[in-house]
Formats: structure tokens, sequence, C-alpha cells
């Protein structure tokens, strides 16, 4: 597999991981607050603390997940 290939895969795996990842930290957050996650839309009240634990959350996750599939499959396409 040519290195422009395995680079267009990795992507593309890292993004469809972050979606998904995404996606369930919502539907879990609508479970336990049952509310949308906060946003950052201005003409609303901010209530910092939700802000805070949607970010910690998602954020952690998601780029720990997409740092393990990205490690994940360079070690496995290139061997």
């Amino acid at each position: 597999m040519n290195d422009d290939l395995k680079k267009l895969t990795i992507a593309g795996a890292s993004v469809l991981v972050g979606y998904s990842l995404k996606q369930f930290a919502r539907k879990k957050w609508m479970n336990v607050y049952n509310e949308e996650p906060p946003t950052t839309h201005p003409s609303e009240e901010i209530n910092w603390k939700k802000v805070i634990i949607w970010s910690v959350i998602t954020g952690t996750a998601i780029s720990s997940a997409q740092l393990a599939t990205k490690r994940y499959l360079t070690l496995k396409l290139d061997s």
C-alpha cells in the first residue's frame, strides 16, 4: 500500500472514530441531563459547569481514541 493511501485510510478512520464517539457522548449526555449538550450559542445563558464537563469528557475521549486509532493503523499498515 502506498504512503498516500495509508495516510488517507488513517485520517478517514480517525475522523470516523471521532464522529462516532461524539455521537455516543451526545446520546449519553441526553440520557443523563435530558437536554442537548452545551453549545457556544451567544444568546443562551451558559452553565459553565456543564460546559467544562462536556469539554473534558469529549475532548479527552475523542482525542485519545483518535490517537489510538492512528497509532494502531500506522503499526498495522506498516507491517
